[in-house]
């Protein structure tokens, strides 16, 4: 398990963290710490990485166990501990004649920022996600690739504390993927940035540290590196795979042996 770095404050702790829907258990007894830098969040379909996200996003409220955002319980200061956070759902429907900066302006209202500040934080936001060409557009002229950066950009109005990036590049070409990967890349590094995928090769390039979920249970936590040497001595000829994939696959098979 990485540690936190003793000057690192913790800007999410969950203990023993539980959700169910109905009968079904997305999330089982899952307890980790958030410092700054990128964390990715691995694991199949239906292993419960977007209950995670909307739980520390806030969109959900835990049901058992314990989380903590900038050290406080989302619960009893929601809008103060939104305030700090930026979401990036995996879809969202906009309409396709609303304006890139209208819309932007609008996830700022949301947010609370005043009419003078909104449009310098809308600036920001669209340099960030290399857009501001695109400022004047209308959404239903964007492509997938900026539709993706439009989404991010209004996940980083405001320069958040806690950054949760759900299937960022879901849907994505591989060069449009590349781009995005590098826009993640270049978040502040005093903010912590969580971002899911069901691919491991999408995360290699930019998260230090790795959260692997299956059934609900969190079934790895350690650095990029870790997971890499855990999958080193897995990759059989000419299998294509790489040292993450085989690492991945390897904590997959565990699971179901157990």
């Amino acid at each position: 398990m990485v540690s936190l770095p003793s000057a690192a404050v913790a800007v999410a702790q969950a203990g023993d963290l539980s959700h169910r829907y109905g009968r079904h258990d997305a999330l089982i007894d899952v307890t980790f710490s958030l410092a700054p830098g990128v964390t990715g969040l691995v694991g199949v379909n239906g292993a419960g990485k977007s209950t995670l996200l909307r739980l520390l996003s806030t969109t959900l409220l835990p049901r058992s166990g314990s989380l903590t955002l900038f050290g406080s319980d989302p619960a009893h200061q929601l809008a103060d501990v939104r305030r700090r956070i930026g979401y990036m759902p995996q879809s969202l429907d906009i309409p396709g004649g609303l304006g890139v900066r209208d819309f932007l302006a609008y996830m700022a209202w949301l947010r609370g920022y005043g009419r003078r500040q909104r449009p310098d934080l809308i600036d920001q936001a669209l340099v960030a996600t290399d857009l501001t060409g695109r400022g004047r557009s209308r959404v239903g002229s964007l492509s997938g690739g900026m539709l993706r950066r439009l989404l991010l950009a209004q996940a980083v109005l405001g320069e958040p504390e806690l950054l949760v990036l759900d299937e960022p590049t879901a849907g994505l070409d591989p060069e449009q993927r590349v781009r995005v990967r590098e826009l993640i890349g270049r978040t502040r590094p005093d903010c912590a940035t969580v971002v899911s995928s069901h691919l491991i090769e999408d995360l290699v390039p930019v998260a230090r540290r790795v959260l692997m979920l299956d059934g609900g249970q969190l079934v790895f936590d350690g650095s990029i590196d870790e997971l890499g040497a855990r999958g080193a001595g897995l990759v059989a000829a000419g299998s294509g795979l790489s040292a993450h994939e085989a690492a991945f696959l390897s904590l997959l098979s565990e699971r179901v042996a157990t």
